[in-house]
């Protein structure tokens, strides 16, 4: 058996840790006009901002999302010729304490409920984001939405109820289940108004094996994964949209991920989806 004390460390003595910080990057406090609490985590690139601005891609749950999103867009941007990623700011929307996602908040913020994914849409625009105009220069007419699950299911309302307001979206694993696909009718409101000057874009990603009934869990589980049926769900809107012509509609089945798992893979294509060459680039010759 090994003993410790042989690999004792004999020099200098080891400097105290510290919190790795994440440079060009900012943690701001945001109060709503209600008193609720956000923490806003806001990446802005260390390059030039082009002409107009920065482009802007917006993640709710940033607590969660944040970190994989943000080392996702600084590994594409530096080598920009290979992945067309450019600079841009990234902002994380997220709630104090330490949990990744809060589960109450995100209900209240996020859900089509009460009119809670509208005021929150409301409080993006208008206080978020001029909270993030101070920092830096954005584009307004570059900006994306991204989300993930109860997320997923707020980035296509967003796109239903207000197509001009984002130029891409990212719905990852949406909760299209939720209140009896009530998402359904708002999706069939909007194919029926009048088309938008510039044609939304959407990534639409889900996991492989987030309607499997695998051995591995328990029935209860694969019961609720089959009545959930995101992998379907998913399917059907996608193509809905595409047929529709109303929609840039990109979907991503990513195989072997779960409703967990698929995150950061979802984020990956996000970057790609939202800052790459072209992406809301309407006046590019």
């Amino acid at each position: 058996m090994l003993r410790p004390e042989r690999f004792a460390f004999e020099g200098p003595e080891v400097p105290a840790t510290r919190p790795v910080e994440l440079p060009h990057t900012h943690s701001l406090a945001f109060t709503a006009p209600g008193g609720a609490q956000y923490r806003l985590l806001v990446a802005i690139s260390p390059e030039p901002a082009p002409p107009g601005g920065f482009p802007v891609l917006v993640l709710v749950d940033g607590d969660a999302l944040f970190p994989a999103a943000l080392s996702a867009a600084r590994l594409q941007a530096a080598r920009a010729e290979v992945t067309g990623v450019g600079p841009a700011v990234i902002v994380g929307i997220g709630y104090p304490g330490a949990a990744p996602f809060d589960a109450e908040r995100r209900r209240r913020d996020l859900l089509p409920a009460e009119g809670g994914a509208d005021r929150f849409l409301d409080l993006i625009i208008g206080g978020i984001l001029a909270q993030v105009e101070r920092l830096a220069p954005i584009d307004r007419a570059r900006l994306s939405l991204a989300g993930h699950s109860f997320g997923g299911l707020f980035a296509l309302h967003a796109l239903f109820t207000r197509p001009g307001l984002f130029r891409s979206h990212v719905a990852g694993s949406p909760s299209i289940w939720w209140e009896e696909r009530a998402i359904l009718a708002t999706c069939e409101r909007f194919l029926r108004s009048p088309a938008a000057a510039d044609t939304p874009r959407l990534l639409l990603t889900v996991g492989g094996e987030e309607q499997s009934d695998s051995a591995r869990r328990d029935p209860q589980r694969a019961e609720r994964l089959r009545m959930a049926r995101m992998v379907d769900n998913a399917t059907e809107m996608a193509r809905a949209l595409a047929a529709s012509g109303r929609v840039d509609c990109e979907h991503v089945v990513f195989t072997g991920e779960n409703h967990i798992s698929v995150v950061p893979a979802m984020l990956s294509r996000a970057v790609a989806f939202t800052l790459g060459d072209g992406a809301g680039k309407k006046d590019a010759p």
